[in-house]
């Protein structure tokens, strides 16, 4: 039985740290309050902050300069510059919209050929990915939610939407695994289970299983932040249909270059 007490003094030493305070509290409460059930304090605190890297701090390979961006979006607005232009080069400071750059043209057209175009879609650990909304061809009525833990990131993309007076997506700060989310007609789980398996066995099935959506659309990377490719695939594909094995869904599979993707009807 963990101590709350340690729970706050753990949880305030990693949020007031440089590199942990954007990062939403009650995730870090969770992930403190997991560590303190199975370690004492000091070795808690360690365990914690290393998840956090892992889950977190080791996508952005360097500060991204979110007040220079909003700048530079604020210049390309007034010179009419078209969106897609814009954000792109916004997508390549984080890895894993980084990677996906290639595959816009035809990602989204190909998940919802199998789904059908949605009016409303939830972005759990959305990381940048709000901004890859122009290449999803929704409805002018369709709404897009994204959440995310990093609070830092989200007041950017918060800043970033309203500049380029974009009324259809919404962002937030989230934890799948911690908060209630309304329904969607697709939800996206993008790359988010290996993150979520690494903080405990059987929590990519527990966030699965807790999402009101007629599809789900998870996703796994087919390389390493390193570059090793080798079998990735096939490593995530075994994974994948271990966790779902015996649930009553239909899932459909879609290899791209970067990214093995599921789309689960429910």
């Amino acid at each position: 039985m963990f101590n709350p007490e340690s729970l706050k003094v753990i949880s305030d030493n990693i949020c007031a740290s440089r590199k942990y305070r954007g990062v939403y509290r009650k995730t870090v409460d969770r992930i403190v309050k997991d560590c303190l059930m199975k370690y004492p304090d000091k070795e808690a605190e360690k365990r914690a902050r290393n998840i956090l890297h892992q889950v977190w701090a080791l996508y952005y390979g360097r500060n991204p300069g979110f007040e220079k961006i909003l700048s530079k979006i604020q210049q390309d607005v007034v010179v009419a510059k078209p969106e897609k232009e814009i954000v792109l080069p916004i997508l390549a400071l984080q890895s894993s919209t980084k990677e996906r750059i290639p595959l816009l043209d035809t990602f989204y057209q190909q998940i919802f050929s199998i789904t059908g175009m949605p009016k409303t879609i939830i972005d759990h650990g959305c990381g940048l990915n709000p901004l890859t909304f122009y290449w999803m061809g929704l409805s002018p009525i369709a709404k897009y939610y994204g959440y995310d833990i990093d609070e830092n990131q989200i007041n950017f993309l918060q800043a970033s939407l309203g500049l380029l007076n974009n009324k259809q997506v919404a962002v937030g700060l989230g934890d799948v695994l911690t908060d209630k989310f309304p329904q969607a007609d697709v939800v996206f789980m993008l790359k988010l289970l290996p993150p979520l398996e690494q903080q405990g066995k059987g929590l990519g099935l527990m966030a699965m299983e807790s999402q009101q959506c007629r599809y789900l659309v998870v996703s796994y990377p087919t390389r390493s932040l390193s570059g090793w490719k080798r079998k990735m695939a096939d490593f995530y594909e075994q994974q994948f249909y271990g966790l779902v094995k015996g649930k009553p869904w239909q899932v459909e599979k879609l290899l791209f270059e970067s990214e093995l993707v599921f789309v689960i009807k429910r």
